[in-house]
């Protein structure tokens, strides 16, 4: 089941919520404190395997094998043997199904095998209360996060889902909610799908772009994907705080980072979060001299990028990401040494400082840009055709069709009413907006996190918030699945 559907916003999302808190109150009255978890642990069961009932049973064993290594790990004294066995087991089956090129790749597997590390490795560190099979259910299936993450620590999850049930319903979070599902929603259903449509026919026609073309597709897919993905983390987030659970946030307005290092700290927190947590820190992290701390860090990208999928593209693309992050982090380090031989610099902020500051975030985000490229691209071949068209230097009029990917019928007919269509640049004024608005949204101080927060409840704002959830919802025929879902 996906968010952006009518079936998930009219039928399982108000039903699942009212279920969850009329459990909660026969809970109080029976004393049975079980039935919330159970009623979510089934609601979330029934999300997962509604778009394909046969991936249920890939989830079902491997939660249930998860569960019995970590009551192996509680009790035994050999319990490096079984945290190895459990982690082995669990890349093993995420390796067959998603590196092997079978077509059977079971919906969020990238993200639930690391949700069923991260407990694993919290049981082994002892981080964890004894957890029952039924919290633990709670934590891998909670359906907001199951398929898309944000990947939420177990330490952090669980005692946190443990509060809400004393906390009981809040109007307050469910409203904070809704507002932070329907940004989310319009982030994914207005701007990622419309550039989504551009972003396929450039990848498709790439023979026939032009340079401004391909940098618009290049441009298109980058704002796609942040739209796309964090669009999901927060109808997640969203849909969390309605059932007042809360989730880690995974976007701080990435594509306003100074350098690379900056833009890892903002991008898919969560993931930097857990390869940092199990994979840098036990591969030595910092502690082992600069060169080692340089190593480390190059195989957590190369890592990264082989998580996303099987292609060589995924691989240059962490590559490329990683080989920046240690030349950055050299400089950096290049730089505090200067500053400690010279008894310290004070850092000011003035104008010269500030026009630094725009000129390495837009170089920052040009890197990006290009490096998505291959993230993107089919092939190798594909991202080095679409390089190649943009060093064409050909610069003719934008592809009619490309530009028309932008035109959606909404707006056109107010560009209809105001009598502009019979200009001949006509069919590229939504193209420039929507490119424009999507640049400006997605370079704004506050995210739509923040913004959820700060909303005053209100007619006004009640009005808007309606007003795009029914845009969203009159859209939902023509939308995409999300991105992410294919990792």
């Amino acid at each position: 089941m996906l968010f952006n559907s009518y079936i998930f916003v009219f039928l399982f999302f108000p039903v699942s919520l009212a279920g969850y808190w009329l459990c909660g109150k026969a809970a109080e009255k029976k004393g049975r404190s079980f039935l919330p978890s159970l009623f979510l642990v089934a609601a979330s069961l029934l999300f997962y395997g509604y778009l394909k009932p046969a991936y249920l049973p890939v989830l079902l064993v491997s939660l249930l094998v998860n569960f019995a290594f970590y009551r192996q790990i509680e009790k035994r004294k050999e319990k490096k043997a079984f945290l190895a066995g459990g982690i082995f087991l669990d890349l093993l089956v995420l390796g067959i199904f998603k590196y092997t090129g079978s077509t059977f790749v079971p919906l969020g597997i990238s993200f639930f095998t690391f949700s069923q590390i991260a407990f694993l490795m919290e049981g082994y560190r002892g981080s964890l209360k004894r957890t029952s099979l039924l919290d633990y259910s709670v934590y891998l299936t909670f359906f907001p996060k199951i398929m898309e993450g944000p990947i939420a620590l177990p330490t952090d999850f669980l005692p946190a889902y443990q509060e809400s049930g004393k906390k009981g319903f809040s109007i307050e979070n469910l409203y904070r909610g809704l507002t932070l599902f329907i940004l989310g929603l319009s982030k994914k259903v207005l701007l990622a799908d419309t550039l989504g449509k551009a972003v396929d026919f450039g990848y498709s026609n790439l023979s026939v772009l032009n340079t401004p073309d391909a940098l618009i597709v290049m441009l298109s897919y980058t704002l796609q994907l942040y739209f796309d993905f964090s669009g999901y983390c927060d109808m997640a987030m969203g849909i969390a705080r309605c059932f007042s659970i809360s989730l880690p946030l995974n976007f701080d307005m990435p594509y306003r980072a100074e350098n690379i290092m900056d833009f890892w700290k903002r991008w898919h927190i969560t993931l930097t979060r857990f390869f940092t947590k199990y994979l840098y820190i036990p591969l030595g992290g910092n502690r082992k001299g600069r060169i080692r701390t340089y190593v480390n860090t190059l195989v957590v990208f190369l890592v990264s990028g082989i998580w996303h999928g099987a292609g060589l593209t995924f691989v240059i693309w962490g590559g490329m990401h990683g080989v920046l992050y240690v030349i950055t982090r050299w400089l950096h380090d290049r730089r505090k040494d200067r500053a400690v031989a010279s008894g310290g610099m004070e850092r000011r902020v003035d104008f010269q400082s500030r026009i630094r500051k725009l000129y390495c975030t837009i170089l920052t985000f040009l890197f990006v840009n290009a490096a998505w490229v291959f993230f993107r691209a089919p092939s190798i071949g594909d991202a080095l055709a679409l390089f190649k068209r943009m060093g064409s230097l050909t610069f003719t009029r934008i592809n009619w069709n490309l530009a028309g990917s932008f035109n959606l019928d909404e707006f056109w007919y107010v560009i209809k009413v105001l009598h502009l269509d019979s200009w001949q640049y006509a069919h590229y004024i939504l193209m420039v907006l929507i490119l424009a608005a999507a640049l400006v949204l997605s370079m704004k101080k506050e995210s739509a996190v923040r913004m959820a927060e700060k909303i005053k409840p209100g007619a006004l704002s009640t009005l808007v918030l309606a007003g795009l959830l029914l845009w969203c919802v009159l859209g939902f025929g023509g939308v995409s699945s999300f991105i992410y879902l294919n990792f």
